[in-house]
């Protein structure tokens, strides 16, 4: 028999038997956890998941009503999965205000307080509060913290607030971090007739009290010629300690602003413009899946709508300097290596049409990413639900990476960070970022 025959006759055997191997690696499951479909909502949009200390994945949207507008009838809701996802609590309603839009859910993990926090908006004006301290059963009841922000009219005479949307970040000091977005709004929404949310400029809330009080942190990016209607913003906490800051704007070069902060609200370096990251002029999201010594390697993930090779688009910008909207669509996920410097590795989550997107890391290393999806009465800008990826580190890179066996669980050094809260900063840092391989959280000099 020749070679090339028996070659075909190996592949036929192995098809038969169903031993086929493909290029496809690790695990990866799709599910759609919010449908509109006999809901009561007319469509779900704005989508925020984090994966709690107890081990629950949350899961947040937008309910929207009449047109599934902006400004329309919102509500928050929720869903809960305790068992990795396999099955989910109905939608529940966490913020209702009767006509007044519910919007931009920010929920938060609190390793120190073994809390999940939540901050949202409410008539695009005023900013809500709540917490949980059963992994998302029970919420407390929501008060008004719009306070926190109201010193700030007096440098920026805001008429527009919005967090987020996507999660928030705790850092290794304690801290609790919300990326928020201000619009002067001089001019009305003729899509929505309500007020624009341009111009903008992009900031940061924070809280050094577990959730107690909020304050307002510097202003990362402020509108002008070069940076066009800097907003919805994503951050996470380096190795170095840093907090690299992540933009959505209006440019023309189609690409993402970031910015560094040594503490996460102060001394932020001049935003500039990322090759890293294609900008559809869409929401992002931004996490961290390992660091060292607690994993093997430092990994950041990041996700957006990477639509550079579909030639649509807006026939218009929203202003002369603004860039014409680019379709959403081709979710696709990236990795670094090297804490944010690049983002060499990358795949495709779905290549349809695709929106807003958050990230979500499990303990155990599946990541876990909730999107807009499909399009709605043939409206790009309206999904027709909202989608849970799941999927694990060989999948994401086709086999090049894994998590090693001797890795610590993932968010281990948030875990070590609150249990030893109470040791000295200095001592604190020199443990949390020695080089040697920890054990156990307990403290060992380096």
């Amino acid at each position: 028999m020749k070679m090339k025959n028996k070659i075909l006759f190996v592949f036929v055997i192995l098809l038969i038997s169903g031993k086929v191997f493909t290029q496809d690696f690790g695990y990866f499951n799709k599910q759609v956890v919010f449908d509109p479909t006999n809901s009561g909502f007319y469509i779900f949009r704005i989508p925020a998941i984090v994966t709690t200390v107890g081990g629950n994945i949350l899961i947040f949207s937008e309910g929207r009503k009449g047109k599934g507008g902006d400004w329309d009838q919102s509500n928050i809701v929720y869903r809960l999965s305790s068992d990795s996802g396999e099955s989910w609590t109905p939608i529940t309603i966490l913020a209702d205000k009767g006509n007044i839009t519910c919007a931009s859910p920010v929920p938060i993990v609190d390793y120190f307080d073994n809390k999940t926090h939540l901050v949202y908006t409410v008539g695009q004006n005023r900013i809500f509060y709540t917490s949980s301290s059963d992994d998302g059963v029970s919420w407390d009841t929501a008060i008004n913290i719009t306070d926190a922000l109201e010193g700030f009219k007096a440098k920026y005479p805001w008429r527009v607030v919005a967090t987020g949307p996507g999660h928030g970040t705790q850092l290794t000091t304690g801290r609790l971090l919300v990326p928020v977005w201000f619009s002067e709004s001089n001019a009305i929404d003729s899509l929505n007739f309500a007020l624009a949310h341009h111009p903008s400029v992009a900031g940061i809330m924070y809280s050094d009290d577990f959730g107690k009080s909020w304050l307002l942190g510097d202003i990362i990016g402020i509108n002008n010629d070069t940076l066009i209607f800097p907003s919805e913003s994503t951050c996470v906490e380096l190795s170095s300690g840093e907090v690299l800051f992540n933009m959505r704007n209006e440019s023309k070069n189609y690409r993402r602003l970031v910015s560094l902060s040594p503490n996460g609200i102060t001394n932020w370096s001049k935003p500039h413009y990322s090759d890293n990251f294609f900008e559809p002029i869409c929401h992002a999201s931004m996490i961290r899946y390992s660091i060292s010594p607690f994993q093997a390697k430092n990994r950041l993930i990041f996700a957006n709508p990477d639509s550079r090779m579909t030639p649509w688009s807006l026939k218009r910008g929203t202003t002369n300097n603004a860039a014409p909207k680019r379709q959403r669509s081709n979710l696709t996920l990236r990795l670094s290596y090297d804490e944010g410097s690049t983002f060499p590795i990358y795949k495709e989550i779905d290549p349809g049409f695709t929106g807003y997107s958050d990230l979500a890391v499990s303990n155990n290393g599946t990541i876990h990413c909730l999107y807009e999806s499909g399009v709605k009465n043939n409206n790009v800008f309206l999904p027709s639900a909202i989608t849970l990826a799941s999927f694990n580190l060989q999948w994401a890179t086709e086999g090049r990476d894994a998590l090693s066996v001797d890795d610590m669980p993932l968010n281990s050094n948030l875990t070590c960070a609150a249990e030893n809260q109470n040791m000295g900063t200095a001592k604190k840092k020199k443990y949390l970022f020695r080089k040697k391989q920890p054990k156990s959280c307990k403290y060992l000099p380096a």
